[in-house]
């Protein structure tokens, strides 16, 4: 009986606590860079390849103890290539779940995060397609700046991906699996 007690008190102290943790949801708003592929060849008419200059998606953070938070973010962004044989327009979107840690006290707070980070590719019939879903670690740096209600959070992340998504039979393009970001985040 005794243990059953102990139990059901120490449950109803962590959903207490769980319940009183800060939640905030935004978006992020940034650019890549470095470019998603690279075109290795002497005839500049082989590939071409365009990596778009936006990621944007909508991210949720749930505050811990100590400085600690978990943020969960859905980023969209976008590129292009072609060559004489085909050509595609693939959009990817990236789901990065990460551990923050916050630094100091005040309205100006650094931080550090780390985690995994998943990716799909949308692209249909492609040639120089390895894989559609991707995983690696994300690791980022960055600034929170508390103004009222206003939380703007701009971070440099870096993402290292486990697999290349493309390449194409002869070797002259290849998707980067290291990737750099510059990410701005509001919230509420």
């Amino acid at each position: 009986m005794g243990l059953m007690v102990k139990l059901l008190s120490f449950l109803i102290l962590v959903a207490g606590t769980a319940a009183a943790q800060p939640f905030s949801a935004g978006v992020k708003i940034g650019a890549p860079l470095t470019d998603a592929l690279s075109v290795q060849s002497p005839n500049p008419f082989d590939y071409v390849s365009s990596t778009g200059r936006f990621v944007i998606g909508p991210y949720a953070e749930v505050r811990l103890p100590a400085g600690f938070a978990v943020e969960v973010d859905a980023l969209y962004r976008s590129f292009s290539f072609h060559s004489t044989q085909s050509s595609a327009s693939p959009s990817q979107w990236e789901f990065p779940v990460l551990l923050k840690r916050r630094f100091l006290k005040g309205p100006v707070r650094p931080y550090m995060d780390g985690g995994v980070v998943l990716s799909h590719l949308s692209v249909k019939d492609v040639t120089e397609l390895n894989h559609r879903s991707n995983y690696g670690i994300a690791l980022g740096a960055g600034v929170d700046i508390h103004a009222l209600v206003l939380h703007v959070s701009p971070e440099v992340r870096y993402e290292g991906f486990v697999l290349q998504d493309f390449s194409s039979p002869s070797g002259i393009l290849h998707s980067n699996r290291n990737q750099l970001l510059a990410i701005l985040g509001i919230s509420f």
